[in-house]
């Protein structure tokens, strides 16, 4: 019984671990032109824009060189 608590528990603790406040977008090793991949997984930047994934607010923050931060994943 206590190994079912403690299961659950830790799977808990698992689910509601995700990334807390604004956190840095992977642009590691882009530069310039990218083609980015058309699955729609909608990222809110620290700017109030949704973009279509993480890698289309790398391009963006390329272009314009701002840092810009995901608040959180999902439509702003």
């Amino acid at each position: 019984m206590f190994y079912r608590i403690l299961l659950l528990v830790s799977v808990a603790i698992f689910f509601c671990a995700g990334k807390s406040g604004p956190y840095q977008p992977s642009c590691v090793g882009m530069s310039g032109i990218q083609a980015c991949p058309l699955n729609y997984s909608p990222v809110c930047g620290s700017n109030g824009i949704t973009y279509p994934n993480e890698c289309f607010l790398c391009i963006y923050r390329l272009e314009t060189n701002t840092d810009i931060l995901i608040v959180k994943d999902g439509p702003c």
